[in-house]
């Protein structure tokens, strides 16, 4: 059974969760992982729920989620459509810490996560769905989509329609990182694509009438 919350309780649970997150030696254990946690920003109380795969760099300096180059096109894009970022959404990861590979020079590359960080966060991740109690979650990326709809789901051919889990709308659509790789004729077109995806929330969840 569904229990409503107020604003209070659900800021007080999400409290809870980053002190988890914070504390988490699963999900800082495996070989590539980051040990800096990055924790949720935005709403608790939002109707919406932009849920993308990992953070990187950027978020791991900041410990806050899309807060680099990618961020600020997603941030950029939900602004054109009339969103306020802070107020309409609730932002998170599939995982908490960064994944990485090493480089010559000491310097790290971001990668997706494995399936053994995205297990040992799982949990974390379904408590903050059932805080936040969202009418619709925005999957940013192949991995965040795959850890609602399955592993056999193909992001390309499947992204930009509505989806159901567990009575729950899932919107899958590209992961802003992978549109800021692509420079060629097909990058235009994803870019395209991605905000022809993000103007579906307004079907669900209008600005300003997001919590």
């Amino acid at each position: 059974m569904q229990v409503t919350m107020d604003m209070t309780q659900k800021s007080r649970l999400i409290e809870e969760i980053n002190r988890e997150i914070s504390n988490c030696a699963r999900c800082k254990s495996g070989p590539g992982t980051g040990t800096t946690p990055v924790f949720p920003r935005g709403n608790p109380d939002a109707s919406c729920m932009l849920i993308g795969e990992g953070p990187g760099e950027q978020e791991e300096l900041e410990q806050r989620p899309f807060v680099g180059a990618a961020g600020k096109l997603l941030e950029k894009t939900l602004l054109e459509l009339g969103y306020e970022v802070e107020r309409d959404f609730y932002i998170t990861n599939i995982v908490k810490y960064r994944s990485f590979k090493d480089l010559t020079g000491g310097k790290r590359a971001n990668k997706p996560p494995t399936v053994a960080q995205i297990t040992a966060g799982r949990d974390i991740l379904e408590r903050e769905i059932s805080i936040v109690s969202p009418k619709l979650v925005v999957a940013l990326g192949a991995k965040a989509s795959q850890w609602f709809l399955g592993k056999d789901f193909r992001l390309t051919q499947d992204r930009g329609k509505f989806y159901d889990w567990r009575g729950l709308i899932v919107l899958p659509t590209y992961h802003p990182a992978a549109i800021l790789r692509a420079y060629t004729g097909e990058g235009r077109d994803r870019l395209e694509n991605f905000r022809a995806d993000l103007e579906k929330i307004k079907e669900i969840v209008r600005p300003g009438k997001a919590a």
